[in-house]
Formats: structure tokens, C-alpha cells, sequence
């Protein structure tokens, strides 16, 4: 069984938790975590059932690349946007409602299909398939991609060269630090071992960062789960997940520190020149 992290390289690990025949390990080294053993391909997304969920109903995707995207405007981005791993192109729509010039890449067949038929512009197949010009855009976003990547850092390189000079690129990861994380264990929902290579933290993302040449200029800790107000609207239509649901909300709102902390992050980054 191979330990060795496809972030640093180091062997140091431990167990974190895991459940029959899969665990995971946090590095001791660069404070991610993998899971052990690794996914057998990352090529399994042309038709995943996640892009089953009808768009009418994705309320709390729409909500969730909403903020995402207030989160990048409100740090100064502006211009020429691509989103990475698009999914339905909810991030896409939230940019250009922005101001952004938007445009994105999917694996999915049926995913691109969905943003086609709504106008948006989005590209079928994978990131590291595609050349893009260089110094092409402002701002790539790339939401829950990189646990899904068995090269991470090949990945926010060639990101690096397709951002324009000071360009920024934003993340969205799970915080497997996170309170709901630590109560749930092997139970939490994002662990995902059959599609996800690491497990990051705010520190390991950070480090990662820089050794591809991004400074990193903002993060925050936040959740999938909704506001208050949606919450309280919706709950009864939602049981069981009411309890999960009100509690994440209460971990994302409160802001009070450890124990109460976010299960999922953002980092927006900017790209600073150098050797790859």
C-alpha cells in the first residue's frame, strides 16, 4: 500500500479515520490528507450522477456559487472568468450576473449540455486535456477539483500559466478539519474515497500554493448548507437533514473559532511570477 503524499512527497503519515477498505491519512508533513488507497482513475465524471439533479431544483447550488462568486468580486476580481469542473454552470451564471466575462470546462456530456441549453459558454472534457492561451484570464475558479486531480499541483500550474500577469485563482475545498468532520468521522459526507485523492486544510492548501507560485490574499471558512433564512424556510421539506442543516449553518454563521468551524474553505490566490 502506497502512503506517499502526491502533494510533498513525504511517507509520514497517519490515520485519521476510515471505514472497511478504504482510510484516511493526514501528512505530516504538509498537513493534507489521502486517501489510502487512491481512486483508480480520476476519469469518471461524463455522467455522474451528481448532474442528475434537476437545475429548476438546485436551490442550494445556486446559492452556494452565488456567495462563491460574491466572495471573488468582493476581493477586486473583474474580467475574463473560467471555471473549471463547471458542473451545471451555476458559478457560471452568478459571474456573469457579476460582470465577468465567463466562460467554463466540463467533464460531463450531460452537464454542458444543461448550461448549453440555458446560453452559457462551456467547453466538454477535461482541464489538463485543454490548452487555453496563455495569460488568457483574470480568474479561474476551480470549486472542488483538486481532490479529484491525482496531480494537484499540475493542475494549479497550469493554471499559473493561463492566468493573465496577476491574475487570481480561487479554490473551494472541504476543511477536513472542520467541526462536522470531527463529529462524524468516517461518516462525513465529503470524504468520497472512490473519487478523492486528498483531503486538504487551509495550511495545506496555502503551502501548495506557493510552491506553484501563488500568494494567497484571502480565505474564509464557510459551508455548502444554506443561509438562515433559507433553512428556515425549507427545513420541514428537508427531514432528516434538518439537524445537519441547521447545525453547519450555525458553525459557518457563528464564526467563534475552534470548536466551531467551517466545513468547507475558500482561497482566492494571485499569481506572482517565477519558475514552475
Amino acid at each position: 500500500m502506497n502512503n506517499k503524499c502526491i502533494i510533498c512527497g513525504s511517507e509520514q503519515s497517519k490515520r485519521l479515520t476510515g471505514r472497511a477498505g478504504w482510510e484516511v491519512r493526514i501528512c505530516l508533513d504538509c498537513a493534507n490528507a489521502l486517501t489510502v488507497p487512491a481512486p483508480t482513475t480520476d476519469r469518471q465524471y461524463d455522467d455522474h450522477s451528481f448532474f442528475q439533479i434537476p437545475v429548476e431544483g438546485a436551490l442550494r447550488w445556486r446559492h452556494a456559487a452565488g456567495d462563491l462568486i460574491k466572495f471573488i468580486h468582493d476581493n477586486g476580481c473583474r474580467g475574463t472568468f473560467l471555471d473549471v469542473g463547471c458542473g451545471n454552470g451555476f458559478a457560471i451564471e452568478a459571474a456573469l450576473a457579476a460582470g465577468f466575462e465567463a466562460q467554463g470546462i466540463e467533464a460531463s456530456q450531460s452537464a454542458v449540455i444543461s448550461g448549453r441549453d440555458r446560453g452559457l459558454q462551456i467547453q466538454v472534457g477535461y482541464y489538463q486535456d485543454n490548452t487555453f492561451p496563455d495569460n488568457t484570464f483574470d480568474v479561474i475558479l476551480m470549486n472542488h477539483v483538486l481532490e479529484h486531480s491525482a496531480n494537484p499541483r499540475t493542475m494549479l500550474m497550469s493554471a499559473h500559466k493561463h492566468l493573465k500577469p496577476n491574475g487570481y485563482l480561487c479554490l473551494g475545498q472541504s476543511n477536513y478539519l472542520g467541526t462536522i468532520p470531527r463529529l462524524l468521522g468516517a461518516r462525513w459526507y465529503a470524504w468520497v474515497p472512490k473519487e478523492h485523492y486528498v483531503h486538504f486544510s487551509v495550511q495545506g492548501v496555502t503551502r501548495l500554493l506557493q510552491n506553484a507560485h501563488f500568494q494567497v490574499k484571502s480565505t474564509r471558512l464557510t459551508t455548502l448548507f444554506w443561509d438562515w433564512e433559507n433553512i428556515l424556510a425549507s427545513t420541514l421539506r428537508h427531514w432528516p437533514g434538518i439537524m445537519l442543516h441547521n447545525f453547519a449553518a450555525f458553525v459557518n454563521q457563528t464564526r467563534l473559532g475552534f470548536p466551531f468551524v467551517g466545513d468547507q474553505f475558500n482561497v482566492l490566490a494571485q499569481k506572482q511570477e517565477g519558475n514552475r
